[in-house]
């Protein structure tokens, strides 16, 4: 059909010189070579077509998921040098009868994340029983290293001994009303508090 297809298209002239220089038989083979790549290239190609749009349709119904990576909290603007530490280890263990077992609860923040981490752990080099929490203030004026109580006018020898532990550590730290969060939680008498630095 090709071979037919040029004779009819091309001049004579031209005609006879192709047929002088390819006789019939190798033009026969030629053109079968050449509907065979032609054919070989057809199939790939619509084979690569096919699989192209089932893959746009494939991410249009399930569009690719994005793997959950929870973001790293920056280094705390805060710190605690290492002589605070070893005084709050030291004399938290030497009180630890009075202490007794501690509730240590914490404001998760990018400002005291560090801090309160420094501190949990210098309580806990002392061998002191500590439950740990994280939760929220109630108002901004709970900032800071705080013993939280249900009554601070009238604390108990246990949180007297944390604070006194704190002070002699150079760390200011103050009373407030015991928060809702870990009174929800269970927790009575008083509990320390690392929360918010102020505003």
């Amino acid at each position: 059909m090709i071979e037919q297809f040029l004779e009819f298209i091309l001049p004579k002239e031209t005609w006879e010189k192709i047929d002088a220089a390819i006789p019939k038989a190798e033009r026969k083979r030629l053109l079968l070579l050449l509907c065979a790549v032609a054919f070989v290239y057809a199939s790939f190609s619509a084979y690569d077509d096919v699989n192209k749009r089932l893959r746009i349709a494939q991410e249009r119904n399930h569009p690719p998921t994005v793997p959950f990576e929870t973001p790293p909290l920056p280094l705390s603007t805060k710190a605690l040098t290492s002589e605070q530490a070893k005084t709050i280890s030291s004399l938290a263990a030497e009180n630890r009868l009075k202490i007794g077992k501690l509730y240590f609860a914490r404001y998760l923040h990018k400002d005291t994340v560090m801090y309160s981490e420094a501190i949990l752990d210098a309580l806990k080099r002392s061998g002191l029983d500590i439950t740990e929490d994280a939760i929220s203030p109630d108002d901004p004026k709970q900032t800071g290293v705080m013993v939280a109580c249900d009554n601070p006018e009238k604390l108990p020898d246990s949180a007297l001994a944390i604070m006194d532990v704190f002070r002699k550590a150079d760390i200011e730290i103050t009373t407030t009303e015991m928060l809702s969060q870990a009174r929800n939680n269970g927790a009575k008498g008083c509990i320390l508090f690392i929360g918010p630095d102020p505003f």
